[in-house]
């Protein structure tokens, strides 16, 4: 393969997707879309950092500490929203008619006719559409760095990090339909085959399949298991409602009831954890919010990551303890990541090996 050769081909596609109507458009109401969620966020974001600030002057004067202050990175969640939906149409619109087109237009056999080989075709046109894509996140995440100081938030250092983090990510989820869309588009007769068939396979794998996934945990895990206790309320005069925990009658019967729901709680979450290993393998969707939320919210992530399975809540929490850096938490998903990176690998391995033994007589 001649790498000036296959940038040719891909600085001639490049150019065709950034100046075609039909990307334009959809990147217009990606941008639009992204633009009302930062916004709303901003809006949140200082409404948070208000109460933040009075609660603390309040606590100080009593000698007493304040929990975490709020995020910039919360903000970035309107983004992480809309790249599910949007993105993925937008980067399926990039790929269904790479090929495709050219099959129709008879301009695959020419092209192929010239001193260029088949792998400098498919390679040019997959690093064009990642070059469109990269584009687009980098004109979302700028558009959303420009309301931020507008509205008067500099991000810090880490919180930078953290935001071109997630760009990074959101790229590589993008590149996974984008590639879905490559390979549909070698496989499929005509462009509008190619979009129908990518379509549903996006809908099954973005809505369907956690929907399925859920349904399966329900079918297969059965009903999760009841804490052996139940939770009472009782009148006072001085307070009108006291919870309080209702346990078995004698300390053997409760140690007896806890012993066999850690044993059913055992097993439930065993085929749970099988069911959402499944949907994690082959769901795009569910890795990048998982990744995005590590990003986005770090504290939480590590807090749910280390929360065992079945276990009763004292309904304390640890909110003065300092926040995890979202790279130590982004470490303990490194299961999903791998996945994350897999798929777009695998799905243009399938493009290249087709592209590579299609007829085009």
């Amino acid at each position: 393969m001649d790498i000036s050769r296959c940038m040719i081909v891909a600085q001639k596609e490049f150019a065709d997707q950034i100046t075609g109507k039909r990307f334009f458009a959809i990147l217009a109401l990606f941008l639009i879309i992204t633009a009302l969620g930062m916004h709303q966020g901003i809006e949140e974001y200082t409404t948070d950092l208000t109460e933040y600030q009075e609660k603390m002057v309040a606590a100080e004067s009593h000698g007493l500490t304040m929990g975490n202050k709020p995020s910039i990175l919360s903000v970035f969640s309107a983004i992480s929203d809309q790249v599910v939906i949007i993105g993925g149409i937008l980067a399926i619109s990039i790929g269904f008619d790479l090929v495709s087109k050219e099959k129709e237009t008879q301009t695959l056999k020419m092209l192929l006719s010239h001193p260029i080989y088949r792998d400098e075709v498919i390679n040019g046109k997959a690093i064009a559409g990642g070059g469109s894509i990269a584009l687009a996140i980098g004109l979302a995440l700028l558009v959303s760095l420009a309301m931020c100081l507008l509205a008067g938030i500099l991000p810090t250092i880490d919180e930078f990090s953290a935001i071109l983090t997630f760009g990074a990510v959101t790229i590589i989820f993008l590149l996974i339909y984008f590639t879905l869309a490559l390979t549909v588009s070698t496989l499929a007769p005509d462009s509008g085959s190619a979009l129908i068939a990518t379509l549903i396979i996006f809908i099954v794998l973005s809505s369907l399949l956690p929907l399925a996934g859920e349904t399966a945990v329900d079918v297969w895990a059965g009903k999760q298991p009841e804490p052996p206790y139940v939770q009472t309320f009782i009148y006072s005069e001085n307070s009108p409602l006291i919870p309080v925990n209702t346990y078995a009658q004698t300390s053997q019967e409760e140690e007896e009831a806890m012993t066999t729901y850690e044993a059913e709680a055992k097993v439930y979450y065993e085929k749970k954890g099988i069911v959402t290993a499944f949907v994690e393998a082959f769901s795009p969707q569910t890795n990048y919010k998982k990744i995005t939320s590590a990003i986005i919210d770090p504290y939480i992530t590590e807090r749910s990551l280390h929360s065992q399975p079945g276990s009763i809540s004292t309904g304390t929490s640890d909110s003065d303890a300092e926040p995890p850096h979202f790279l130590d938490v982004l470490g303990e998903l490194w299961g999903n990541i791998a996945l994350l990176l897999i798929l777009p690998g695998v799905c243009y391995l399938l493009a290249y090996v087709c592209f590579m033994r299609i007829d085009v007589r």
